[in-house]
């Protein structure tokens, strides 16, 4: 850091500035453990998001595998070309201390028979059980991608305020300390010599 002026005011300042950056690592450690409260509290959530869609998947595919067997891949395929849709899928942001993370949302993904392009008739019973159970999964999906992301902004803000922290404390604060003290022991060195000059100064006047 550049040097300041050798002054009163340049030690006050130098000071001042100190305060500051004592005070700004205060408030980025508040808020790096608010931060790291939210990533804690959602590491169980996705935890228990990503138990729940293994779940649904191994359900899903179990189901499949079953209607395949009863119905054959010919059939299943004429019913899957015909319940084809595009998912509306929106991605928002929101803040947590400023920090920018995103948001996925999508419909409810889950429908019964006759919203899927073809009479309900149509659909045996393991076909049906098996696109539900694939619906299920992909809304567990799009929910956790949510988490998911939510989790990784906020570990990557914990990991930047970490660093802004230790850049303060052991760099920023260290450097004005030690300018601090060059001033201060600059100003004392001075203040001695100005008395010692004073004392010369009188005894001339007394000897003259």
């Amino acid at each position: 850091m550049s040097r300041g002026p050798t002054t009163r005011q340049g030690l006050l300042e130098v000071r001042g500035r100190g305060a500051v950056a004592a005070r700004g690592a205060r408030l980025l450690r508040a808020k790096r453990e608010v931060l790291a409260g939210e990533m804690f509290r959602l590491v169980k959530d996705v935890l228990d998001a990503r138990a729940r869609l293994d779940r649904a998947l191994h359900d899903a595919v179990k189901a499949l595998t079953v209607a395949r067997a009863l119905d054959g891949d010919p059939a299943l395929a004429s019913l899957a070309a015909t319940a084809r849709r595009e998912i509306p899928v929106a991605v928002s942001v929101r803040r947590v201390w400023g920090v920018a993370t995103a948001t996925v949302a999508a419909p409810a993904l889950v429908r019964g028979g006759g919203a899927r392009g073809s009479s309900p008739a149509s659909w045996s019973p393991g076909g049906a059980d098996a696109a539900q159970r694939h619906e299920e999964a992909l809304e567990l999906l799009l929910g956790l991608a949510t988490r998911e992301l939510h989790l990784t902004r906020l570990g990557e803000e914990v990991g930047e305020t970490s660093r802004r922290i230790d850049a303060i404390e052991q760099l920023v604060l260290p450097a004005l300390r030690r300018e601090a003290a060059r001033i201060a022991q600059a100003l004392g060195e001075r203040e001695r010599e100005d008395a010692v000059r004073l004392k010369r100064l009188r005894r001339r006047r007394v000897v003259g």
